[in-house]
């Protein structure tokens, strides 16, 4: 038992978090993010990576679905946990360390894992159509003789992964077309958003967004609701959406020294450091992250389009149409909100229902013609606000119009 113990005292110093994040719990996510810092801990990057599956928030029908399908998929010994408010997160990550710890807990979860039954080998394929009297053997052979006709029809698909179909390529050749979805659980990606893309090679051909929803609205403090809050409080929630939303976009250009430093900024924000104090780190990151021509030639050319020019409430100077350009916005007006003082509501959304909308009708016509990581940075650059959202007056209007 000692020598158990200190082995798993060992694995479990550095412990690998799998974040579903529901929309509306933002600030949540963000406060795990910074106590997995605090403890040197690790963010997990897929199920295969992971010792425990938080989920952030209460997720409806179809989340619930991904997180199931994600928990199936996390090798032993796992925990999977749950927090709905900020200030539960550490508490919740201790008794998710316990419970990696407890041998009994998880030799009943491998014993469980043990007896769920089988999915069906690929042979089955083979013989799921033959006659009653017909043998394995003239089975396989009807399958050999007929593979070009029944290769679409009823060719098994392995770990659940659909083959490729054929599909006219712009040049009147054939490629394989794929259908893959992007989301909801991705590093760096927008709580809940699925975007169901259609692949010709390794080139998004067409997509089709949506989000997610919760099971019910959340009490998280990011969350559009200018009910109660001051002046500070706006401008310490913009500071913070901007920091979050450019770290995103530094991690995913592969610059993660500079993705730390704006979730640092942004922690230090969330946890009441003044905003003055934070200016002159903001200050240094916007001009690395200005000067840095490596970060240029990285997102060299990828671009939003006109869609945010257009979007005059949207997060981000509305001529910053290259994701290069949103990003650089974005750390100029964390720096200028951290040192200014506007009039009560300068900072907030002024419709972010009609934002969110416009966004996801976007996302199509920007993700055509590109990759799958192309496609990822130009979500993070969006910044889609998934959180649930009132409508406002002037959506009501909009929507007549």
């Amino acid at each position: 038992m000692g020598l158990r113990s200190t082995l798993a005292g060992r694995a479990t110093r550095r412990v690998h978090v799998l974040v579903l994040e529901v929309p509306g719990w933002g600030e949540t996510r963000m406060r795990v993010e910074a106590e997995l810092a605090r403890r040197g801990w690790t963010s997990a990057t897929s199920p295969a990576d992971a010792d425990v599956l938080l989920v952030c928030g209460e997720p409806g029908e179809e989340l619930e679905s991904a997180r199931a399908r994600l928990w199936s998929q996390l090798p032993g010994p796992r925990v999977r946990t749950a927090v709905n408010t900020a200030s539960d997160v550490a508490s919740t990550l201790d008794r998710a360390m316990d419970d990696l710890l407890d041998d009994v807990r998880q030799h009943s979860d491998a014993r469980t894992r043990s007896r769920q039954p089988a999915k069906p080998r690929d042979e089955t394929a083979h013989t799921e159509h033959a006659a009653p009297g017909d043998s394995i053997e003239s089975t396989e052979h009807d399958v050999d003789m007929n593979m070009d006709m029944d290769m679409d029809m009823d060719m098994p698909m392995p770990g659940g992964i659909p083959l490729a179909s054929g599909g006219p390529d712009r040049d009147g050749l054939e490629m394989d077309v794929l259908h893959v979805p992007l989301g909801p659980v991705l590093p760096h990606w927008p709580a809940g958003l699925v975007v169901r893309c259609v692949l010709q090679g390794d080139v998004i051909v067409s997509a089709q967004a949506e989000i997610l929803p919760a099971a019910q609205p959340s009490g998280d403090g990011l969350v559009p609701d200018n009910s109660h809050r001051t002046t500070d409080d706006e401008r310490r929630r913009a500071v913070i959406r901007r920091s979050d939303a450019a770290a995103s976009v530094l991690a995913l250009a592969g610059w993660s020294f500079a993705a730390g430093r704006a979730r640092r900024i942004r922690d230090a924000v969330a946890s009441g450091t003044a905003l003055l104090d934070v200016a002159a780190d903001l200050d240094k990151l916007a001009q690395s992250v200005g000067r840095s021509w490596t970060l240029r030639w990285t997102l060299k050319g990828i671009t939003v389009g006109d869609t945010l020019a257009q979007a005059e409430n949207g997060m981000g100077q509305s001529g910053s149409e290259t994701v290069r350009g949103r990003l650089i916005g974005w750390l100029d007006e964390a720096r200028r909100t951290a040192r200014d003082d506007k009039a009560e509501g300068a900072y907030e959304l002024q419709d972010p229902l009609a934002l969110q909308r416009s966004l996801l009708s976007a996302i199509p016509r920007l993700l055509n013609g590109t990759d799958i990581a192309t496609a990822r940075l130009i979500i993070a650059a969006l910044a889609i606000e998934t959180a649930p959202v009132t409508q406002t007056p002037q959506s009501h209007m909009s929507d007549k119009t």
